[in-house]
């Protein structure tokens, strides 16, 4: 088996041990953009905050470029945010194999003009739109566990092997060595406990295997975490993000596709075990991904030591005004309602309200709490960058 490739050398990463001493006693309006981050994040800078964006469709830049956004930002959200004179945060995906390896071949299992069924690199068979496959969720046909046969099958694929994360991470991380600008790394299914097992089985299979079966849901969880601490000392052995973010997707319209009751027993001392793991590297700030209304397991993560949550889904009731007060100490990323900004100005200026609420008090940082779709014109996007510059400190 090969070994790992020598790591590099961090002696001119930024020191932000030392570096927090000094924040106190910094200018909001000296610190670069990584400085003002750790601020609001240690709820230093209330009222102020990153004025920055998530999400764009690719319709979306489309339909701004016919309405006089230069088309050199179609799908350029960075540039974008230059543009405008926005604030820019760091988001990333390590480039290694942290989940099954080796990966399945993508395969092409069925085609007509508009959609392509296939099975991607964790083994599901599913069928999305080609164009723009980001106007849909993928339609999920067939999972590949389906029994405790399937499963000792396809825990081989979990296990840790040195291949799984090598040259490519390291000439990944080295981009960000100097960075100013805040880093989000984010894990994906491997850094999920629920999601994993739902990406293995599908939502009604799995729902049944916690009662059916729970040997084997605590054996997929174990695998899963057993992966996930020998890929953070590897992937943060001599390199931290200033954020790690797990993922769940747990959440629905009212309420969770587990129980809180389910997630206490499987996942809490699970949770418990990642996170242990991601301070001994060091990481300063852990959020979780989840969509959806996800109130009654909000107590878990924070139990488990996870420093919030994103992105705060408006549509399923998570209002970040309601939820600083509910939880004063809580990370909170996201929470803009995307659909505000198809209304029009008033419907923004009711949204900047609200979000200046939850800014005031520290430990926010707001964008869409999804993809922006392309029922909002580039007027009221341009109509709301203003305010949200205004509303977070920017100006």
């Amino acid at each position: 088996m090969a070994s790992r490739v020598k790591p590099i050398s961090l002696s001119n990463q930024f020191n932000y041990k030392e570096n927090l001493k000094m924040q106190s006693t910094k200018n909001i309006k000296q610190m670069n953009k990584r400085d003002l981050f750790y601020s609001v994040m240690r709820f230093e800078s209330p009222g102020r905050t990153l004025a920055t964006l998530g999400g764009i469709w690719r319709s979306t830049f489309q339909r701004w470029a016919s309405e006089g956004m230069p088309k050199e930002f179609i799908g350029n959200i960075p540039g974008l945010i230059d543009y405008l004179g926005l604030e820019r945060h760091l988001w990333a995906i390590p480039d290694a194999k942290l989940f099954t390896y080796p990966e399945f071949e993508r395969k092409v299992l069925k085609e007509t003009d508009t959609s392509e069924t296939y099975v991607n690199k964790y083994g599901i068979i599913c069928t999305e739109f080609k164009k723009d496959a980001y106007l849909s969720m993928p339609h999920f046909e067939k999972f590949p566990v389906t029994s405790r046969s399937d499963w000792q099958e396809y825990k081989k694929l979990l296990k840790w092997d040195d291949n799984r994360i090598g040259q490519d991470w390291e000439n990944q991380k080295k981009q960000w060595l100097d960075r100013d600008l805040p880093l989000v790394i984010f894990l994906g299914a491997a850094g999920s406990l629920y999601g994993s097992l739902r990406d293995m089985m599908g939502v009604e299979p799995l729902s049944y295997a916690f009662y059916d079966d729970p040997a084997m849901i605590e054996d997929m969880m174990d695998t899963v975490v057993e992966l996930f601490c020998k890929s953070v000392e590897v992937l943060f052995a001599n390199f931290v993000p200033d954020v790690i973010c797990l993922w769940e997707d747990i959440g629905y319209k009212t309420s969770t596709l587990l129980g809180a009751p389910q997630m206490r027993q499987f996942m809490l001392p699970r949770y418990k075990i990642m996170v242990k793991k991601l301070r001994e590297v060091g990481v300063p700030f852990i959020i979780l991904d989840s969509d959806g209304y996800i109130d009654e397991v909000i107590p878990i993560w924070l139990e488990a030591g996870i420093d919030g949550v994103v992105p705060m889904e408006v549509q399923c009731g998570m209002d970040v005004a309601v939820y600083r007060d509910k939880y004063p100490r809580m990370l909170m990323f996201g929470g803009v309602d995307k659909k505000a900004l198809a209304h029009g100005p008033d419907a923004i200026d009711r949204e900047i309200e609200k979000l200046g609420k939850a800014i005031a008090k520290g430990g926010y940082v707001p964008w869409f709490d999804h993809g922006l779709p392309h029922d909002v014109s580039y007027k009221n996007f341009l109509y709301f960058v203003e305010k949200l510059k205004k509303v977070c400190g920017l100006e």
